[in-house]
Parts: C-alpha cells; structure tokens; sequence
C-alpha cells in the first residue's frame, strides 16, 4: 500500500514538473511601456504589434501602451512615419521604454501622386512635396503661403496685402495650377462676380481685387503637399497644363483621442511707408516747378533753341509771368494756405496697426475598424487699411471606417464661411491707396467734424475722391459659403485586386453687396448706390477605379485603371439700386429708389467632363522603374468631333545605389536617375459654349430685344497641348548629411487657347482660336542637410534655386500691345522670340545736365524731351516681369525644448512697371493737356521726398529731371519707371518652447512668429511682389498702381495637446 502511494506520489510530481513550464508557457502578463524619440519626446501614434500575430496597439498621445503577451519571450515591431523600423525581443519585462530614430533616408517617404501613394524610392517623375510639421504653429490664411519659398520650380508671392486675396502660385513659370483636395478636383477661380475696379464714370475696368477660393481651406487642416510639374501630371489630363497641387488633408489614426487647442494673436502693420512731402515742401516744389519754367524759357532765348519748350503766352495765360513777361512773384501763394498748420499725412490717415487673431481645435482618434478627424477654426484679420478685414469659420469632418477585411468606407466633409470687407484697392482708380498717394498735405481729413474734405478745393487733382471717404464710405462685401464633400467605398474583391468608387460635390455660393454712399464721387450723383452680384457652382464628381498591385519574385505591378465623371452647374445674377435715403444707414435693395436692371450674356452654364484613366507601373529588384499614364477626357466646351483629347506619358528611373557596386557606399547612401515625357492639357481658359454662334437679350432705347454674344473663330477649338519632358535625380550623401533633387525640363505649350483678331466687319473685335506656341525650360535644385544632430541640439537646413526661361515661339498676330488698364496707353506686348510678360516703353537716356530735361531714345537712336516722343515709331522692347532665377533657404534648430525657424525668399532679375510713381513723380506739374491749360490752384499730386533730389541747376548730374509746371517733364509709358523687382525677403521667423507632458496636458508649445520681417530691395514702391492686376494673367504682371501694400506681422501662439 504505502509502495504504491509513492508510486502514485512520485508520478504526480513528473506529471507535475512537466507541466508547471507548459502552465507557464500558457500565462500572460501585462507590458506596459513608452515609446519616445531621441530627444526624449513621446511619440504618439506608433504601431506596436507583436511579431508574428495580428495583435497590437497604438501608442497613446503621451507615447504609453499596454499589451498583454503570452509565453516567455516576444519580438515587438514598431513602426512610425518618419522613423525607423524597431524589433525588441520582451521576456519577463512588465515596463519599457523604447526609442525610435528618425529616419533619415528621405528615399523611404511616401509621396501622393494622384490617385494613389508611391515610396518616393520608386517615383519617376517630378513631384516636390512638404509635410505638415515643416509649416505647422505658422499662421497663415493662404495654404500657398505653407510652400513660400520652401519647393523648387514652385514661385509663390503676394500680389496684394488685401485680407483674403489670393497668393500667386506659379508652376514652373505656369500660373493657376489644379488644386486637388482628398482626391477631389477643386475650384479655384475668384468666383467673384462683381470687381473692384470703375473708373470715374462707374464702368468696370478690371477685376480689381484677386478673391481667392483656395482661402476657403484652413491651412492647418492640411498634412501634406504633393506638386506634379512633370509628365506625372498627365494623370489629371486636361486641366493639368499649368501643374497639379494635391492637397492631403489630417486623418485619424487609432488610438486614444488627441485633442489639439491651438490660438494665436497678433498685430499687422504696413511694412513699408512711401516718404511723401510736407505742406511746406509741397508748396516749395510748385514754387521751383514754376521759377524752372521761367529760366528754361529764357535759356531757349538765349541759346537759340530751334523747338522752344513753350511760348511766353503760355506763360502769361498760366498767370506766372505779367504782361511784359516779368516773373510773378509767388503767384501760387494765394492757393497755398500755409498759415492753416495743416499738414496731413495720408498714408498715416488710411494705415493702421490691425489686429489678427486665429482659433483651431481639434480631435483625431479612433480605433482599428474607425478612426476620425474633426476639427474647427476661425480666422479673424483686420485689414491694414481702415475698415477692411477678413472672417473665414471653417469645420472638417474626415472619417474612415473598416467594415469588413474586404470592404472599407470614408467620408471627406468640409464647410466654411466667410465675409471678405473689401478694400477698393489694386487695379482701380477711385481705391483708397491711389488717391492717399498723391493728395495734397494741406487737405484735411474733414473740413469740419464729421464733414469730410472736398478734394476738389485743394491742390492735387490726381484724386477722386478724399481716400478716407473712399475707405469708411463704400460698404463692399463679398460672402462666401463652400461645401466640399467625398463619400467613397473601396472594396478588396481578391489579394491584390481593389475597387474604389468616389462621389464628391464642391458647392460654392459668392455673394457681393457693395453700398456706395452717397457722399462718394462714385454715387453722389444718384444719392448713393447698391450693386449685387451672386455666383453659385455646383460640381459633382464621380470616379471608380481598380488597382491591381502584385509581387511576382523580384518584379514589382501596380495597374490602374478607371473612368470618371463630372458636371458643373454656374448660375450667375447682378442687380442693384440707387437713390438711398441719405440718414438710417438703409441699404437695403429694396429702400432703393431705381432699381438697376444688369443683362448678363450666360446665366446659367453647364460643363461637362468625362475620362477615363490607366497607369501602369513596374519595379524590377526595386532597381529599374517604369511608369506609363494614359488619360482621355472628353470636355462639352469643345465642338462634336473635337471633344476628345488624349494625354500619354511614360517615365523611367534607375535606383543606381541599389546595385551592388555601390550598396555598401558609405558616401552615396541613395541615389536615383529619372527621365520622364509626357502630354497634358488646358481647357479652363475657354469661356462655355464657344462652339456656338448664339444670341442673348439686350436692350436697346429701353426696349427688350437680341443681340449676338458670340461668334465662331475660323476654325473649330480643339485642346491646347503641353509637351514636358524631364530629367532629374534624387540622392542622399555622406551618411544621409545631405539630400535633395536636381530636375532640368523642357515644356512646349502648342496650340494655345486665346483670342485672335478678326475683321470688325463681324461686329467682334476677337474669336477663340488655338495658336501660338510658347517654351518654357528650366534647372531646378533642392537640397536639405542634417547639419547637427545631438542629444540636446538639432540644426537642419534646406535650400532651393530655380532657373527659369520662358520663350514665345510662334503668335497667330505677332507684337500684340496690351494695355494693364483698358483706358492707358499699351504696358506688355507678345511678341516671338520674347517672355510672356514683356513690357514695351520708350528707352530712358537719363537728365539733361545742362537744363534738367528728361531725355528718351528715338527710334533712330537720338536724344529727344518728353514732349518730342512719338510712342508708336519709339517705343521698345524694355524688359519683363519674370525673374532669371527664385527660392528660398530655411533652417530650423532645437535645443532641448526650445525650436526656431528662419524662412527666406529671394528673387533675382525681375522688373516692376512702377505706373503709380508716374503720378507721384509728376515734378509740380500742374497736369494741363497744354502749357497754357496750366492753372495755378493746384498740381497733378503731391511728390514723394525723392524729389528734393530733382535737377535745380546747369551742370548737375541727376537721374530725376527739372520741375516743370507748365510740363510733363516725363514719358510715364518709359523704362525711367520700369524698376529692378528683384528682393531678399525674410519671410518667417518662428520661435517656440515645448513642454513636455502633465498632470493636465500632454504637450504645450508657446511660440512667437514675425511674418514679412524683412526685405531687401531697390524698389521704391511699397513691395517689388506686388502685381496691381492681381498677376493670374501673365501677359500683364509686374505692374504696380497702388496695389495693396504687404503687412509685417507679429503675433503671440500657444498650442495645447490634450
């Protein structure tokens, strides 16, 4: 018995021993760790799987994880954006702390490329990208103020300081690129129907201020930029002739929810003033215009000038010389009342230092079937001239949803809102910046309180109308609602086999309500007046696509295939009133007196597009890469038989750093070739229905009736073609110290899209024709370095260059003139062999320094005064408005918790028409059409100080000639106004400290940014970027009438994560 109890015993116990590892094999216990930078900083977001199994986690916002592990011994995978992948074997550990390195081969990114993600080791075309952390905590109304400066082949300026405009964005010397937002196509036209720009008699003359719709998105909702500037770009065919932005919006990420407060608050002033003279020198400017007119009629006596400057009546008839031709003593005097002390400044009167503010909140989270972002903002910015601002309200609502392993949902969805106070500036003659430059410093703001100065009673007569007046008087308003929005499914139907099927809307309502006082020039006449105007779009779009992507050995296949279709819907609608009651503050449509009846050409405009798209691309041992797009779109813009074109492209590339000569390199750590060629298209600059000859309503003698709106050109439209082909590297040096991208390109623009005179016996003075070919070639650089990087201490820098040539190659009509402004002599010509942007003018040939006479080239070459030049047998070729070469040189630094960022922008060989300073460089001309039309009550405007340099005796060497003010001592259509628009410009300075988490909050960064720091340049105007006529049309860019002037701006932030 007791033999076999120990039997029994010992038994027990092997069973025991054997099974007490498998019983603590099967245990599990809890891992909870962090993951963390290598400066120490949680890294929220990163993947944790244990390896070999499905199972993981996302790390929370604070870097911490929790994850329960079976048996002895683990392998962990993390993986994260912008970091290495980390394995670490976990035995009996129950905490950890994991760091991760960034990643420094640049090659390993992801890029989007339309339609799809591609490492950029395996991108073939040129495609310049930047993340969100690279322009994040920077405030910015514009998303293209996020790339200034900062991408090769990108120019992006700012053509007017007005709240709310638009920046100009230029593509390799293309203006008005495709935005692309989450996949969707996106309007980005100023849908503005009503301008900013009338001359005295109220009729428009130009589009005034630029609106941008890009404005409606909320920078900080963005987190990446793609740019295609190749043949990459043929995947979006017709509309890609001028480049593509892809825009990728914030997504959620599974994980604990992270909210993110971010505000900052700030003061914007006017960067730069332009020095005007004071009342006493205004008056002593006259006073020398008038004594000069003397001497120089009575030097003509005494040399025997054969072509006298002007007679003694003109003299006598302009009442500074008596009836024997003695001088008159102070003859202006009685005109001048100096003893009033009054001595305004008029930019001081119009400028103020404005307030700007912006509000964002956030929170993206999720799990691993959902994950969302939503976010919400608001943008409040004051303008730097009075009574001007900008209110943008945005909200974005992004979330994907993993319903099954095979099929996936999401919705993009946002929304905002914005009322745009408007400033009558830029391209304009009765703006408030073209008036202050140039009234007399002896008129008054008011003449008594609350009873504005009539500009008519002072000496300048420049102006139309007191620029105060002008500015709190004239109520103008432009509202705009947008809704954006995809719904999409995609569906896995086997291993490498997907389908995707979006639908998206952009809706896009513009309302203008602009009230003119009726104590304006621009409506006293009619006791004030109300214009309105309303554009609605209406875009949807549908798009399926397959994607097959497999791995057969060392060969690499992704195919795509698709076909889309869209439709836009313009309705259009002007009216207005006039005859207000002049108290109450009515302005109202419907307290008008007469309404205004506005007969418009096409109301309602329908466009349709349809496409269908392919792209294959193959890698080979991720060594040799090839790439083909095809796209076909079919446009209703065009006529039957010419609706379809087709836009091919292929590209190669060759990871050279791949090969085993060079993989164990330590100099050369990546290294690729690229070459690309490819078509793509442009059929926005072709107005609706222009493949028919139609009628619209009209009136004539107030009865209703018809009137022929268009006509068709000599030949039936057909796509305007662009032709690019591309050679580039990408590579990473010396330990991944440096990396960057070399591309030279050469693109031909063919069978362009633009007007071409016809005989006036149609009753048209222009058709739509395809004409023309223009070239543009270029080299463009960008490199980034790791200059240090230690435990405490990080410096980073990157810089870009781009050399850019444009060349018309052939006109339908060659040396076309064009006027800036309908009602002014030509500006800019097309002309072969010439940029697109050339400016034509008389050549300067300096001041006479013998008697201060401006002095012009003749055709012949000789010398010849103001008053001699024939424009039309003068005139010539003076230079252009593109830059020889532009980019941008950025560094960053981190020290412990402290950062700072330094953004520059330069741009060098540029030329700025300067046609404002015609005007406030007129010399104390009285702007009489004749010497004896001169009247001594006033001049043409008040001077800037550069004046008090002018010529004032025989022998003086000077580049600004004599006061005269019998004459226009001066040819405004001349390069003596064109300037050197070159400038060196510190865009951004950001300064932050970080602190880590809390009991309350995870992280918290205070941070300081100066925009618009600094520039260095030889204009005289307020800013060589700015282009009066908005810039979009680059046949007249470059010239400056006042536009609205850049503000310097420095504001205080915090933001707070949750």
């Amino acid at each position: 018995m007791k033999k076999n109890l120990r039997l029994l015993t010992v038994t027990l116990s092997l069973l025991l021993c054997c099974m007490v590892p498998r019983l603590a094999m099967g245990q599990s216990h809890l891992l909870k760790g962090v993951v963390v930078d290598s400066q120490g900083e949680p890294l929220p977001g990163v993947s944790v799987i244990i390896q070999g199994t499905s199972l993981g986690v996302t790390t929370a916002t604070d870097g911490s994880f929790s994850l329960s592990l079976k048996g002895e011994s683990n392998v962990l995978v993390l993986s994260f954006i912008g970091f290495d992948k980390k394995t670490v074997q976990v035995k009996s550990e129950t905490t950890i702390r994991i760091t991760l390195q960034e990643s420094k081969a640049e090659l390993k990114e992801v890029v989007v490329v339309g339609y799809g993600s591609q490492k950029k080791s395996e991108v073939t075309g040129a495609i310049s990208s930047i993340k969100n952390k690279e322009f994040k905590d920077q405030p910015v109304s514009n998303l293209a103020a996020s790339v200034e400066g900062k991408l090769s082949g990108v120019n992006v300026t700012q053509p007017s300081g007005t709240p709310g405009a638009g920046l100009l964005v230029s593509i390799r010397g293309a203006q008005n690129p495709l935005y692309v937002v989450d996949g969707v196509p996106m309007e980005s036209e100023s849908n503005s129907s009503l301008g900013t720009s009338y001359n005295l008699t109220g009729q428009s003359v130009g589009s005034g201020q630029n609106i941008s719709s890009i404005s409606d998105i909320n920078p900080d909702d963005i987190e990446s930029i793609e740019i295609l500037k190749d043949a990459s770009k043929a995947i979006y065919g017709s509309r890609a002739a001028n480049g593509v932005v892809l825009i990728t919006t914030k997504r959620g990420k599974a994980g604990q929810t992270v909210l993110d407060f971010n505000m900052n608050v700030g003061a914007q002033s006017v960067e730069k003033k332009i020095p005007f003279l004071n009342s006493q020198q205004f008056y002593n400017l006259t006073n020398t215009a008038i004594k000069n007119d003397i001497w120089i009629y009575q030097n003509d006596l005494a040399t025997n000038n054969p072509n006298p400057h002007f007679a003694l009546s003109d003299m006598q008839a302009a009442g500074i010389v008596d009836a024997n031709g003695k001088a008159i003593p102070n003859p202006a005097a009685p005109y001048y009342d100096l003893k009033s002390h009054i001595n305004t400044n008029w930019e001081d009167a119009i400028f103020r230092t404005a307030p700007v503010a912006d509000y964002e909140i956030s929170a993206r989270g999720g799990t691993d079937k959902t994950k969302f972002f939503v976010g919400g903002s608001y943008y409040d910015q004051d303008g730097i001239i009075i009574n001007n601002y900008y209110r943008r309200y945005n909200v974005r609502a992004n979330i994907d949803n993993q319903a099954t392993d095979k099929l996936s949902f999401g919705l993009n969805t946002s929304a905002s809102y914005s009322d745009d106070k408007r400033s009558f500036n830029d391209n304009t003659y009765t703006g408030v910046v073209t008036n202050a430059l140039g009234a007399s410093p002896l008129m008054p703001v008011y003449s008594s309180p609350g009873v504005y100065a009539d500009f008519t009673q002072y000496q300048a007569y420049w102006l139309s109308d007191n620029p105060v007046k002008s500015a709190k008087e004239i109520n103008a308003h432009t509202y705009t609602n947008r809704f954006i929005s995809s719904l999409f499914a995609e569906y896995k139907i086997m291993k490498d086999l997907k389908f995707k099927s979006t639908w998206s809307i952009d809706y896009n309502d513009v309302s203008d309500n602009q009230f003119f006082s009726a104590l304006t020039v621009d409506a006293q006449a009619v006791g004030g007046k109300l214009l309105l105007g309303e554009s609605k779009t209406l875009t949807w779009l549908n798009e399926n696509t397959f994607n097959y992507q497999h791995q057969f050995g060392k060969s690499n296949l992704t195919l795509l295939a698709g076909y889309s279709q869209q439709q836009s819907k313009l309705e259009l609608s002007q009216g207005g009133g006039e005859g207000f009651p002049a108290i109450g503050g009515v302005q109202n449509i419907n307290n008008a007196a007469t309404p205004i009846v506005v007969i418009i050409p096409y109301p309602l405009v329908y466009d349709a597009l349809r496409s269908f798209i392919s792209r294959a691309n193959y890698s080979y041992d991720e060594k040799y890469l090839l790439s083909f797009i095809m796209r076909a779109d079919g446009s209703s813009k065009f006529a039957p038989g010419h609706q379809w074109g087709y836009f091919p492209s292929a590209s190669l590339g060759w990871n050279i750093s791949n090969e085993n000569f060079l993989k164990d390199n330590k100099s050369i750590n990546s290294l690729k070739l690229r070459a690309s060629y490819g078509l793509s298209g442009d059929q926005d600059n072709v107005p609706s229905y222009q493949d028919y000859a139609y009628w619209g309503a009209a009136k004539y003698n107030g009865d209703a009736g018809f009137v022929p709106y268009n006509i068709l050109g000599p030949a039936p439209l057909t796509w305007q073609t662009n032709k690019t082909f591309n050679i580039g590297t990408d590579f990473e040096l010396f330990n991944h110290f440096i990396n960057g991208s070399i591309e030279y390109f050469i693109s031909d623009e063919t069978k362009l899209l633009n007007q071409e005179q016809i005989p006036g016996t149609t009753g048209f003075q222009w058709a739509y024709a395809n004409s023309g070919k223009i070239e543009d070639k270029g080299l463009e650089i960008q490199l980034s370095t790791n200059n240090i990087k230690t435990r405490d201490f990080t410096w980073t820098s990157s810089f870009n260059i781009s050399f850019l040539k444009n060349t018309i190659k052939s006109l339908a009509v060659d040396n076309q003139y064009i006027s800036s402004y309908n009602d002014q002599s030509p500006t800019n010509i097309l002309k072969v062999g010439q940029p697109v942007g050339t400016f034509i003018g008389v050549r300067f040939a300096g001041v006479d320094p013998a008697n201060g006479d401006a002095l012009y080239y003749a055709a012949d070459g000789t010398k010849e005064r103001a008053d001699q030049v024939n424009f039309t047998r003068d005139a010539t070729v003076i230079g252009n408005a593109r830059p020889k070469f532009f980019g941008g040189f950025t560094n960053e630094f981190k020290y412990k918790q402290f950062d700072a960022l330094v953004s520059t922008q330069f741009s060098y060989g540029s030329k700025v028409f300067n046609l404002i300073r015609t005007t406030y460089e007129s010399l104390g001309w009285s702007s009489g059409s004749t010497p004896s039309g001169a009247y001594l009550g006033g001049v043409y405007a008040n001077n800037d100080t550069r004046v008090l340099g002018a010529w004032s005796h025989p022998g003086q060497v000077t580049n600004i000639p004599r006061p005269s003010f019998l004459l226009q001592n001066y040819f405004p259509n001349s390069d003596e106004f064109l300037e050197n628009g070159s400038f060196l410009k510190i865009r951004t300075v950001n300064i932050g400290y970080t602190i880590s988490k809390t009991k309350y909050f995870n992280s918290i960064r205070f941070y300081l940014q100066a925009e618009n720091l600094l520039t260095v340049s030889n204009y005289i105007g307020f800013d060589p970027e700015v282009s009066s006529t908005g810039g979009a049309n680059a046949a007249t860019a470059g010239i400056d009438y006042a536009a609205y002037p850049p503000a310097r701006t420095f504001s205080l932030g915090v933001d707070v994560k949750f």
